[in-house]
């Protein structure tokens, strides 16, 4: 398929993305957990999920969702947020995810720009997920060999840059 545009769009999410983004997470949370994760311990329906987006989206305070949009379907989205004193890095990325389909035009990249910059920071990856550990390993991070068990059992690792 070859995209309208070389590149998606990457803005600040709003509340009117919440359930274009809702959808979107629980779409890419199938993609790269469907097979590992048992399904009780996969996301809500979109539906369901919508009301936290909103939330989320809607508290003035709160950290800036970055969405990806392509022909006016949300494709990709980030969020980092300072987890507080005491962790091992000021900045820690909660949310990255790519559809499957738009993985490889960069979208990822420009997601990761512009929720973390070039700052130091943390993250936590899917162990199994290798493709994810060299997108991050190509932008500067490593693993630290910190694990923990999470979502159905789900072993994650940390990367710090």
């Amino acid at each position: 398929m070859t995209p309208t545009t070389p590149f998606a769009r990457v803005r600040p999410a709003t509340v009117l993305d919440a359930g274009p983004l809702a959808e979107a997470h629980r779409t890419a949370w199938w993609e790269t957990y469907g097979e590992v994760v048992p399904a009780e311990a996969h996301p809500e329906p979109a539906e369901s999920a919508r009301g936290w987006w909103e939330a989320a989206l809607s508290d003035p305070d709160g950290p800036t969702t970055w969405v990806a949009v392509r022909d006016g379907a949300v494709v990709g989205f980030s969020r980092a947020v300072a987890p507080g004193a005491g962790n091992v890095r000021p900045l820690e990325l909660q949310l990255l995810y790519v559809l499957a389909a738009e993985q490889g035009r960069r979208t990822g990249t420009h997601l990761l720009q512009m929720a973390v910059g070039d700052a130091p920071c943390a993250l936590w990856v899917a162990a199994h997920d290798l493709r994810a550990q060299g997108f991050f390993r190509h932008h500067g991070f490593g693993l630290d060999g910190t694990r923990e068990q999470r979502w159905g059992g789900l072993t994650v690792a940390r990367m710090l840059r």
